[in-house]
């Protein structure tokens, strides 16, 4: 992983560093500031080039998992109910 964009508090944008793995792409974070808290919205740009890693990624993982697992983590170190969305 590598940093491309990091504007604290509110953005960081990370990305996989190596060009030849069967997959790669982008995360970026940006937190919105709330009166009682923060929204934080990641939005994945990626890409998966191997088709069985493809198929395993659709059909056994699930596109957002990890996101999602991210997000309740989060919301837990925090002590707060996680909401997440689509």
């Amino acid at each position: 992983m590598e940093t491309v964009e990091m504007t604290p508090p509110r953005k960081l944008v990370n990305r996989i560093a190596g060009s030849e793995l069967p997959f790669g792409g982008s995360w970026t974070f940006a937190v919105e500031p709330l009166a009682d808290g923060a929204t934080l919205r990641i939005t994945e740009n990626g890409y998966v080039t191997n088709p069985v890693f493809r198929f395993v990624s659709r059909f056994v993982l699930g596109y957002t998992t990890e996101i999602e697992k991210y997000l309740r983590s989060l919301a837990k170190k925090f002590g707060a109910p996680p909401q997440v969305r689509e």
